[in-house]
């Protein structure tokens, strides 16, 4: 299989992964305005899955046959992590942008990848950015406290 193939598909099941997690997470909270967020960053990652998908069918690539187990995934630790209270859910959002940061940049510096594929994964590694700044102002109003 090429590796740029492999790469999106790794990143499709990533996105699906934050998807899902952030629709779980819901259930977490009552506050309006972190519900709002989650929400905007749940459809914002659907966003990414349906391009990654589109991206990887023009590559002539197939479908990823494993994404609903990073759904699963993420619905299991969207729920443990609630079980710790809404400080520890945002901390675990911010570690799992942080993650996918690292990861997709990685891809960019090893990975062979066209001009137009380079440029959706820079896109998206945006929106990940923006969504930890996100979740670390969250975790401050919430707590009061600066994040480090």
């Amino acid at each position: 299989m090429r590796w740029n193939i492999s790469a999106l598909k790794f990143m499709y099941n990533m996105e699906r992964f934050a998807t899902q997690i952030y629709l779980t997470q819901r259930r977490v909270f009552d506050e309006e305005w972190i519900l709002k967020k989650l929400n905007a960053a749940a459809e914002n990652e659907q966003e990414h899955v349906n391009v990654l998908r589109k991206r990887i069918l023009e590559l002539q690539g197939n479908r990823s046959h494993i994404g609903f187990l990073f759904q699963t995934a993420a619905r299991l630790l969207g729920t443990i992590a609630g079980i710790f209270g809404k400080e520890f859910v945002l901390k675990v959002d911010v570690f799992v942008e942080n993650r996918a940061i690292k990861d997709y940049g990685a891809f960019l510096n090893r990975v062979k990848f066209d001009e137009d594929t380079v440029n959706l994964i820079d896109r998206i590694i945006a929106d990940e950015v923006f969504h930890k700044e996100t979740w670390k102002s969250s975790l401050e109003e919430l707590t009061g406290q600066e994040e480090k």
